[in-house]
């Protein structure tokens, strides 16, 4: 990116999620390059969260992030039946940017919303969603 970089903050909140299972939101750009990011270095709180309900354990196999996607695969020894958590993360694009999209390659049965901005949650599924900056 560039030092024109514009910030936006997502939460995913992720649901139904059995022991074992990967949940995968994909990002594609559609005016202008976006990508995950930590956010903003020099502006207020920034980095990435996953948070659960108190006293949840939240048993992980892999958590990754590359510029176009999201990974989280849980552990096959988790105790609970259905796990629900969210993960607080940013996008960075390039000054101008009008919209990007999103979509959950989560496994069957894994519910995935996200909140753009503080935007009301939104369900994501297998096709692209635009959203707007």
């Amino acid at each position: 990116m560039s030092d024109t970089n514009v910030y936006q903050q997502v939460q995913l909140q992720v649901s139904n999620v059995a022991p074992g299972q990967q949940i995968v939101v994909v990002l594609a750009e559609k005016n202008a390059p976006v990508a995950w990011s930590t956010g903003p270095v020099s502006a207020g709180p920034s980095g990435i969260f996953i948070r659960t309900s108190t006293g949840a354990t939240l048993s992980l196999s892999n958590f990754s992030i590359s510029a176009d996607q999201v990974q989280v695969n849980t552990s096959h020894g988790a105790s609970q039946a259905s796990l629900s958590f969210s993960i607080g993360l940013y996008l960075v694009a390039q000054a101008g940017i009008q919209a990007f999209s999103l979509r959950s390659r989560s496994d069957p049965g894994v519910m995935v919303q996200v909140s753009i901005g503080g935007s009301p949650l939104q369900a994501l599924n297998g096709s692209f969603t635009t959203f707007p900056w």
